[in-house]
Formats: structure tokens, C-alpha cells, sequence
């Protein structure tokens, strides 16, 4: 064997031989090469362990002074800092996976895929989900175009595998295996008629604080996912969370695997739902952005079934005001048959009213304001009207109230001389001719003068006013003599002399109206209430005879909603605004005005647009008298209040019982409308004002079209419409 192996060894050497002193043979070229690339190798290895030989180090203390130095420490550190910030951002320390559920961090997670999708889904079919303000968590698509002619191979063997099942089945099943089997043909006719096809997976994962708030969640995410108009079905990826929650990642494929079928329309539908998650009404005006989805929340208050009222609550400084402001300019310009006014106690509105250029009335002056005023309804109010509605007698209890608060605020009480009251006041009624007849409304009303006349012929002959016996005589002389001495403010040299005679008050004729109760320095003294009462019954009144839409704003709306003698009548002109078209917008500070009575809680309901800004007073017994839950709550809570830095400020605003939470900003231009200064700027600095003023982008406009009707009077040149020559200018062109 051993003698073998040398044999073989020396022919193997002698052969190799033979062939290097052959190199132009096949076998010696090769094995030059094979010689050359052994060396090239070797020189190769030799090379890289002479270039890797270690440097020898360099002190940089050597070459830098220690300030620059510390700075590169400081510097390396802040780099660390950032680097495991960026860890801690990506991706939680820890994760604990379960069946379930995962520990991810700090909060609870369930991912929940979709197994079942409608086969032509409603637009927007998920935006109940993204409605959910209570509920947190992330929806990830996973969208894929499929090639069309594999698609359709596919869907053809859907169809014919479910057309064979239908025809197969004898039993009550075949009906559903029919349907299934159609729809299916449907979509293989649609995909080869150009439709698109998509591979289409959802993940939703849930998260919450502690098991029991993620349990409640996932059990509200998934009602949202069956329900109409959404038609899901959503699974918990039972012992596949991990799988599950790569797949709902942002940036993660799908390695959980599920996917369907889905069409171009489907795809469409399901991206329109994060933008139905807002509210788009024809007609409204803007109140502000959506906080998630940055689409414009636009809500018309006069489209509401239940009343166009609206309140605004807010802090000091949490921006209300200026929401306010930018709502009522917006409201009145949104429509030319609009009619704006205004009525606050403390000039905050004056610079908006200088700005819009808004008749101002000085209700503190010698402008005729008559409390007993009474308009006539027009007809096709009163259609509307209900059988047991009665214009006089709601005027009767206006003009009571007034009184009693007059009588209130002067410290006075009526007691039993009340009765001589409502008869004096309903006898002056009468003497104008006015009754529950509406068609006798358009008489001219009776003033408080009118019924101290009444009074006065009361104690000259009280016995014309008896009802029953003669012994009521006495009273109602001692009566009548009594108020003729309390009511003496309104004769013509009294404090009230104004209140006394006929209105000169008119809402026809001017776009905006500032009712202004010229208060001292801003101060609210205590006939504010009074004055206030008696503005909004005068715009009640006027209401009536416009047909025109009034917006009617009444800032710091809490000094007539503590006074609980005002707010029965109140009540009424909310139960009944909407009759006549005017939507009364309360702006104030603090909620608790509106639960200190039974009629100021009947306002509140009236109102179905509500806003809050930031609201500290916001708790839990205020959130579940106005329907919000934990979320809602703690967003008007941390709301961000309005601010030059941030440029806007956020509110939450509920229409018709569902709730948006919106960034209220306002276009530079709306800005110095709103922030405009009557005392500090002239009205010809605001935009638009001053025949000089010219936007510069407006004057761009104009010079382009004017250079535009330039060349078109000097063409260069024109063509006959016959098909013949062109003719040149002299220049050339």
C-alpha cells in the first residue's frame, strides 16, 4: 500500500513538471495562474497585517488645552444622553408578553386584528372609531397593490369555488353560497374592468394604564369595529401579540401574515375616516381645527333641531373672548342676511364694534328704551307656534320680571301690593288695544308712564277697579299711591326717564349693533342686570319683526344669570328663540351660574352648541352635568390657553352631543380685526379701511390683469377666424 501511494506521488510530480516547462499547454497557463493568484493572496494578507499594526497613541492633552477638551466631554456626554433618549422613544425598556395582552413600559396593550372587511364598505366606515376621545390607541393599514392578472386568477377561483359550493348544497345554506357567489363575480367583473386591487391588513392596538381600563377599551373598540357603519371583525391575536404589535408599528411590515382582498373604493373608504372624525356643515362657519386630524370643524348653528343657542365658558385668559370675537365675525359675514349685536357691561367689545363699524347705542343715555314694548309675530311664526302659545302673556311675565327686579334692586319688596301691579300693567295693555289677539300686537305699546296714568286714575277712583267688594277700594287706593311713589324715577326728570317713554330702538336697518350700558372705567355696578334684562327683551321683540338671522352675543352672561327674578323670562326667550331666527350666544366665566336654578339649567339645555376652554373648575360633578367623560374632561382641563407663542388655544366644542376637540386660530388679517384698539389705533389701519389702503397682494392682482387688458388691446398678432394668413405687427413679434 505504501509502495502505491509513492507511485502515485511520483507520477503526479513528474506530470506537474511536464506541464511547467509547458506553459502554453491548457494545463500550464492554469497552473501559472493558479501559481500568480497564490502570490497575489500572499501579498494581500502580508500587506493588511503591516497596515493593521497598532498605532501608536496620541495624547490630545498634548494638542488641545483643557478647556476644549472638557467641552468634548461635555459634548460626548449630551451625545450618550441623546442616544439613549432616542431608545426610550422607539422602544420600551421591557416588554411582557402574555396571551392577550403585552406589558409594554408602563401601559397594558391588546393588538386586535381584522379577519372579515364588507365587500363594499360605507365612506368613512371607521370613523365611529376615531371618535372614540376615550379610548387610546393606534390604527395601522397595511396597503399593498396586488398584480391585476394575478388578482383576477384569484378572485376567478374565489367565484368558481363558491358558484360549485352553491350549487352543490341542497340545504337553506345554498341562498347565503348564491349571494356570496354573485358578489364574488361582482368583484371579478369590476377588477377586470380596470378596477385596482389591494392587499389590505388592519391592526388596532389598544393601550391603556392598568388590565381593567384595557379591558373596558378593547371591549369599546371592538363594539366601534362590529358596529354599523364599520361591519368588522375584529380578533384579539391570541398568543401572537408579539407578531401582532410589529405589525401595528409604524414602520413594521406585516409579519403577522393576514391580509384581504380589497378594491380601490374600499381603500378610498377607508381613508376618508380619519377626516369624518370632524364636523363639515354646508353653510357654517369655521370654529376651529381638529386636534388630530387638522381638518376644519365646521359647525352652522342655525341648522340645529333642538335650538340655535350656544354657550361659551372658559378662564380668564384661556382665549374664549377672542374664540368669541372670531365666531361672531365669521358668523355674521358668513351670510349677507345676518344681522350681528352685541351686549356686554364691560367695553371689551367696543374695538370688534369700531372695526365692523356697528351702530353704537348707549343705553346709559337719553335713547328711548321702553320695557313694556310688545312686537307683533309675524304670520308664519305663529303657524309654527303651538295652540296654547301666547305672545301676551309671555310679554306680561317680561314686564313683571323687569319690575320685580326694578322693585329688587332698590331694595324695596312688593308683597301683596303685586297683585295692584299686573292689574295696572294689564289695564295699560288694554287701553292701547292690545290683547291676546296677536293681530292687535302691531298697536303702539303702553310705557311705565302709560301706567302710572293707570294708577293715578286708581286712586282718584279706585272703585272702577274693584272686582268684588267695595272694602277692595281702600287697598287699592293705598296701593296705587304707593307705586306712583316708587315709580317716579321714570317721569321726565327721574334717573329712568328714558325707560319711561317709547323705544327708539331699531335692529332693521344696520348689519351690526353695539349695545353699549356705558359703565364707568369698565365697572359693573348693580343695575347691570337690570339693563341687561331689558336689552335682550328689546332684541326679542325686534327679533320678531326681522326676517333676517340675528346673532345676538352676550358677554359676561353670569351678572343675569345669578339673578334668579330675570331668568323666567329668559327662559322663554330661549324656549322660543328659534322661532324667530335669533341664536344667542351666552359667553361667560364659570359654569355654576347655570345649576343655581331650575330655569337657568332649562337655558343650558336650550343651547346645542357648547365650547370650553381651558376650565380649571372643570371636575368630575361639572363633567357628568354636561355629559363628558374622563377624557373630555381632563382635555378641557390641560387645555392650552390662547397665547402669542403658540398661536392659538384649544377648546372642546359639542354639537348635537358629540364632542370635538378643536385649535381655535384666527388669519393675521381676522387677528387685527379681533385685537383692534379704538383708543390706541385709528380704523384706517385696519385691513381693507381707507380709500388708500390696498392689500398688497390686491395690487398685485390688479397689475397683472391690467397688464393682461393691455396686450389684449395691442395684440402682437391675430389670425383670421376663415383659416387665413396671419398677420404680423411692424415690430416683428
Amino acid at each position: 500500500m505504501r509502495s502505491f501511494t509513492l507511485q502515485i506521488e511520483s507520477e503526479l510530480i513528474t506530470q506537474t513538471l511536464e506541464w511547467v516547462q509547458q506553459p502554453t499547454s491548457p494545463e500550464g497557463a492554469m497552473l501559472y495562474a493558479a501559481g500568480l493568484l497564490t502570490v497575489g493572496l500572499i501579498g494581500v494578507v502580508a500587506w493588511k497585517r503591516r497596515t493593521t499594526e497598532k498605532a501608536p497613541e496620541v495624547d490630545f492633552s498634548d494638542v488641545f488645552d483643557e478647556e476644549t477638551l472638557e467641552t468634548g466631554h461635555t459634548d460626548g456626554r449630551l451625545l450618550d444622553d441623546i442616544a439613549e433618549s432616542h431608545k426610550t422613544t422607539i422602544a420600551p425598556a421591557a416588554v411582557e408578553w402574555e396571551t392577550r395582552a403585552a406589558h409594554v413600559g408602563e401601559q397594558w396593550t391588546t393588538t386586535l386584528s381584522i379577519t372579515d372587511y364588507p365587500d363594499y364598505p360605507n365612506d368613512g366606515y371607521l370613523s365611529d372609531l376615531f371618535q372614540l376621545t376615550d379610548v387610546e390607541f393606534d390604527l395601522t393599514a397595511h396597503i399593498r397593490p396586488k398584480n391585476q392578472k394575478r388578482a383576477l386568477n384569484e378572485l376567478q377561483d374565489i367565484a368558481d369555488d363558491l358558484q360549485v359550493d352553491a350549487d352543490l348544497e341542497k340545504s337553506v345554506r345554498s341562498g347565503y353560497l348564491q349571494q356570496r357567489a354573485n358578489q364574488a363575480a361582482a368583484t371579478y367583473n369590476a377588477v377586470e374592468s380596470g378596477t385596482s386591487v389591494f392587499d389590505q391588513a388592519l391592526f388596532v392596538t389598544v393601550r391603556a394604564d392598568t388590565r381593567d381600563e384595557l379591558r373596558d377599551a378593547v371591549q369599546s373598540v371592538k363594539s366601534a369595529l362590529r358596529d354599523e357603519p364599520a361591519s368588522l371583525t375584529p380578533k384579539t391575536a391570541i398568543c401572537k401579540q408579539d407578531l401582532a404589535i410589529q405589525s401595528a408599528a409604524p414602520i413594521g411590515d406585516n409579519v403577522f401574515g393576514r391580509e384581504s382582498i380589497a378594491l380601490g373604493g374600499a381603500v378610498g373608504a377607508l381613508l376618508a375616516s380619519p377626516h369624518n372624525a370632524t364636523i363639515l356643515e354646508e353653510g357654517g362657519v369655521e370654529f376651529g381645527i381638529h386636534k388630530d386630524t387638522h381638518s376644519p370643524v365646521v359647525i352652522d348653528p342655525f341648522a340645529r333641531d333642538n335650538g340655535y343657542a350656544m354657550f361659551t365658558v372658559g378662564d380668564t385668559g384661556s382665549g374664549k373672548s377672542f374664540g368669541s370675537k372670531q365666531n361672531f365675525i365669521r358668523s355674521i359675514e358668513q351670510s349677507k342676511d345676518r344681522i350681528g349685536i352685541i351686549l356686554e357691561p364691560l367695553n371689551n367689545w367696543a374695538g370688534v364694534a369700531e372695526a365692523l363699524n356697528a351702530k353704537r347705542i348707549t343705553v346709559g343715555g337719553t335713547l328711548g328704551l321702553n320695557p313694556l314694548e310688545i312686537r307683533q309675530t309675524p304670520e308664519h311664526i305663529q303657524r309654527a307656534m303651538g295652540e296654547d302659545a301666547s305672545p301676551f302673556n309671555e310679554k306680561l311675565d317680561d314686564a313683571m320680571s323687569f319690575l320685580t327686579n326694578y322693585f329688587a334692586l332698590r331694595g324695596i319688596s312688593l308683597e301683596d301690593r303685586r297683585t295692584t301691579l299686573e292689574l295696572g300693567l294689564k289695564r295699560s295693555y288694554e287701553r292701547q288695544g292690545i290683547t291676546d289677539d296677536i293681530a292687535t300686537h302691531g298697536n303702539p305699546s303702553p310705557t311705565v308712564r302709560d301706567m302710572m296714568d293707570v294708577f293715578e286714575e286708581m286712586v282718584e277712583s279706585p272703585e272702577d277697579f274693584v272686582v268684588r267688594t267695595d272694602a277692595e277700594a281702600s287697598k287699592l287706593r293705598d296701593d296705587a299711591t304707593w307705586l306712583l311713589d316708587q315709580l317716579r324715577p321714570f317721569e321726565d326728570e327721574g334717573r329712568y326717564s328714558n325707560l319711561g317713554r317709547a323705544s327708539d330702538f331699531n335692529i332693521r336697518d344696520e348689519k351690526v349693533i353695539y349695545l353699549d350700558l356705558a359703565q364707568q372705567e369698565g365697572s359693573v355696578n348693580s343695575s347691570t342686570a337690570l339693563t341687561m334684562q331689558l336689552l335682550i327683551s328689546l332684541v326679542y321683540e325686534r327679533a320678531k319683526e326681522t326676517d333676517k338671522e340675528v346673532v345676538f352675543v352676550i358677554d359676561e352672561a353670569r351678572y343675569i344669570m345669578q339673578d334668579a327674578a330675570s331668568l323666567a323670562f329668559l327662559e322663554t326667550v330661549f324656549r322660543h328663540h328659534r322661532h324667530h331666527n335669533l341664536s344667542i350666544r351666552l359667553v361667560t366665566q364659570t359654569v355654576d351660574e347655570f345649576f343655581e336654578h331650575t330655569e337657568s339649567e332649562a337655558i343650558l339645555d336650550q343651547c346645542a352648541v357648547k365650547q370650553f376652554h381651558h376650565l380649571d373648575g372643570m371636575d368630575e360633578t361639572w363633567a357628568k352635568e354636561f355629559g363628558l367623560n374622563y377624557a373630555q374632561m381632563r382635555f378641557v382641563q390641560d387645555a392650552i390657553p390662547g397665547n402669542e407663542d403658540a398661536g392659538y388655544s384649544e377648546a372642546l366644542v359639542g354639537v348635537d352631543g358629540e364632542w370635538r376637540g378643536i385649535r381655535v386660530e384666527a388669519m393675521p388679517k381676522e387677528k387685527q380685526v379681533i385685537d383692534f384698539d379704538p383708543t390706541e389705533s385709528s380704523a384706517e389701519s385696519l385691513p381693507g379701511a381707507g380709500g388708500d389702503t390696498v392689500d398688497p397682494e390686491i395690487q398685485a392682482v390688479r397689475e397683472e390683469l391690467r397688464d393682461n387688458s393691455l396686450s389684449s388691446e395691442h395684440p402682437t398678432a391675430s389670425a383670421k377666424t376663415d383659416g387665413g394668413s396671419q398677420e404680423v405687427s411692424e415690430d416683428g413679434a
